[in-house]
């Protein structure tokens, strides 16, 4: 898709800002631990400030002039506290700098594939253990930034989302049109000028989950399981991965965090409901059975039906699960142990 080039502008400015902010993040995270006035949260805060008044008020013709009005912008918000905390001020002026020297040569197309391989190849790790066929397929999705949000009114190109956005600012598309061009296993990126650094740090968990809850995975849309299960799992992946310190886990701590400490609250009450169930599922099963979450997983993953069953038996089976877990969590613990399958679980399960 061709971008408008005030869009192009701005996204550039956009993602190269951010880049520059994560790979201070640390420091900046550090600065700010012992002020009583200025805390990291607040920072970002200003940080974003900026960058929303450069979307909103920005007519550069070019990146030079967009470089200078982000970086006066940045160093607006730096005046505010640079007495009080210099060292947090200095972060914000070392990210002007980058700005500065990297726009002319920056892609943002770049940048963003960055984060979609990151993700596309942590899925592939999520499922590398999975004994079902139906999830080891690897297609292989290209990524499309689109600006904008669809019209409220088209209903055609509405599908459900589990974060509080019109759209998810990323979607797997099996099928995509543009214009007239017509592209398949389409992995899209949505910009608009409402992005901040959040959706920035989160891009690697949001393409890891479509890999993993929509695209590795089958997707019947079963809400509660590829929308609520599969954010939760991939949530508890990371998490896992992080505390094993391999050398090929390249998510730094705040993209790990990201979904507990940014996103969960801005889930549909549908997939919150179903994560806040499966963070106390996991915890009862990784004390007694370390694996079988895991497996279930994978299991309902590969999920086809079979004669008489419907296509939304996920959704159904974790309705159960729930309120069986809800009534006596010892007793589903015993009958988790002895069931084969989640066929033979589902059918020993209490009926809501």
């Amino acid at each position: 898709m061709t971008l408008p080039d005030i869009v192009t502008i701005k996204l550039g400015i956009y993602t190269l800002a951010c880049r520059e902010l994560l790979n201070r993040l640390f420091k900046l995270y550090n600065a700010t631990q012992v002020d009583l006035l200025l805390d990291y949260e607040t920072c970002l805060k200003r940080f974003d400030y900026a960058l929303g008044r450069f979307f909103n008020h920005s007519s550069a013709k070019d990146m030079d002039q967009a470089t200078e009005q982000i970086g006066h912008l940045l160093h607006t918000e730096a005046a505010l506290f640079r007495n009080s905390n210099e060292n947090a001020a200095l972060i914000f002026d070392e990210v002007v700098t980058a700005v500065h020297g990297k726009a002319q040569s920056w892609n943002p197309q770049t940048d963003l594939e960055q984060f979609h391989a990151q993700g596309r190849d942590m899925a592939r790790r999520f499922f590398r253990d999975s004994p079902w066929p139906e999830t080891q397929e690897r297609r292989e999705c290209r990524l499309i930034i689109e600006y904008g949000q669809p019209a409220y009114d088209d209903r055609t190109l509405m599908v459900k989302e589990p974060f509080g956005y019109p759209l998810a600012p990323v979607a797997y598309h099996e099928k995509y049109v543009d214009g007239e061009e017509e592209s398949e296993d389409v992995v899209l990126a949505r910009f608009t000028f409402s992005s901040n650094f959040v959706l920035y740090l989160a891009y690697p968990f949001l393409f890891l989950h479509e890999y993993t809850g929509h695209i590795y995975a089958i997707d019947d849309d079963n809400e509660r399981f590829n929308d609520g299960w599969m954010l939760h799992a991939a949530a508890a992946f990371l998490a896992r991965e992080w505390n094993r310190a391999s050398e090929e886990f390249d998510f730094n701590w705040a993209q790990v965090d990201v979904f507990q400490e940014r996103l969960c609250g801005l889930l549909n009450p549908v997939a919150k409901r179903t994560c806040l169930f499966l963070s106390k599922l996991e915890a009862v099963l990784s004390a007694q059975l370390p694996n079988r979450f895991k497996e279930m997983t994978y299991e309902l993953a590969a999920f086809i039906p079979r004669g008489g069953e419907k296509h939304f038996w996920p959704n159904e089976f974790i309705n159960t699960l729930e309120y069986e877990f809800m009534t006596d969590w010892r007793r589903l613990l015993e009958k988790i142990k002895t069931s084969a399958d989640l066929r033979e679980l589902m059918r020993v399960l209490s009926p809501v």
